[in-house]
């Protein structure tokens, strides 16, 4: 009897020795998990962050090997930065800026001028990535648009004009000096595009990416369910906004403008937006534009484009074009802030568009 006891003394003993042993195991796993900080991983879900062009960028994606992109994704960020990034102090477009002419620009350099160029041809320049000099002798707020120290705009928007860089393969070379590259209206767009072709080339075919403000989806969640991305809408007429959402399949998102922040000229109610192509604010009566599109740069740029173009422009476009939808509040003069919204995109709305 008491052999038996010991024996069974020594099994128990050996089995909660394993059981502490598998659970100091697990912790120290666990820990190492959390020490990164970028990387969470349930149920063939994967959650990675980090910070990239002066702001967060997240993904979520299904994966059943769990497999952690953390380092590829911040290896593509960073080579992407150096080229087109004006918030790396060593980036090939900081360095344009200071020079005339760039031997050898990266392919990611020359691919992004091309990108603007080509949104810049489609939108009659109402996007412009030399704006960046008119943008620093305005200031606005909701009592109006002012220049500072009654500045002459026309000698800043000798300044300004993307025709004014010659691009190639192998040269970039500014007609003008005075030329400041800033890509910041449409890199994130470009980014997104760049991690989304790097996740279905490993086979990920379920994601959601967001940098900043700007998102691209593919796919479904891990509900099989549309990737759904939160947004403030017009609430009535008034201008007062709500929460809501709007459930994305293959698309990205982007937003410009802001219907709660305006300004008041001659009973119309004013985004606060220059339009580079005459140095001055717009006109328009179109505070905010969501645009939705295959492509998150199209998107991307898009919504600043249109934000200057205006919302007759805006629906125009939206008819001509299946591969886009949109989402406009805008006003008229002395008319109080109405919305629009593409047809087939109402049905993905988590509010009522009348």
């Amino acid at each position: 009897m008491n052999n038996s006891n010991a024996r069974k003394n020594i099994i128990y003993s050996l089995v909660l020795l394993a059981m502490v042993a598998a659970v100091y195991a697990w912790r120290a796993r666990d820990g190492r998990v959390k020490n990164s900080g970028d990387l969470k991983i349930s149920s063939g879900t994967v959650s990675l962050s980090g910070k990239t062009m002066g702001t967060d960028y997240q993904l979520i994606y299904l994966d059943e090997q769990g497999r952690n992109f953390q380092s590829s994704i911040d290896s593509l960020l960073n080579e992407f930065n150096l080229s087109v990034s004006v918030y790396e102090p060593t980036s090939a477009v900081n360095r344009l800026n200071v020079v005339d002419t760039l031997v050898n620009p990266s392919k990611t350099l020359v691919d992004a001028l091309r990108e603007s160029n080509r949104v810049y041809d489609l939108t009659s320049g109402a996007l412009d990535p030399t704006q960046g000099p008119l943008e620093r002798i305005w200031t606005f707020s909701a009592s109006g648009a002012r220049l500072k120290d009654s500045t002459d705009v026309r000698i800043f928007q000798n300044l300004v004009g993307l025709k004014k860089i010659i691009v190639s393969d192998t040269l970039i070379r500014k007609t003008n000096p005075g030329i400041v590259l800033d890509f910041s209206a449409s890199a994130k767009g470009m980014a997104l595009d760049q991690i989304a072709e790097f996740l279905e080339a490993k086979g990920v075919k379920n994601f959601l990416i967001r940098i900043g403000g700007e998102n691209l989806t593919n796919g479904v969640n891990e509900q099989g369910e549309l990737w759904k991305i939160g947004l403030f809408y017009l609430k009535d007429s008034t201008g007062s906004k709500a929460n809501g959402f709007v459930a994305l399949g293959d698309q990205a998102i982007s937003t410009a403008g802001n219907f709660e922040e305006y300004y008041t000229r001659d009973s119309l109610k004013l985004a606060f937006k220059l339009d580079p192509r005459t140095g001055n604010p717009v006109g328009n009566g179109l505070l905010s534009v969501t645009v939705l599109a295959p492509e998150a740069k199209t998107a991307d740029a898009l919504a600043d484009a249109l934000l200057v173009l205006g919302w007759k422009s805006a629906i125009q476009l939206d008819s001509a074009r299946n591969d886009l939808q949109m989402l406009l509040v805008y006003n008229e003069r002395g008319g109080k802030m109405k919305y629009y919204a593409s047809p087939e995109l109402k049905p993905f709305l988590s509010f009522p568009i009348k």
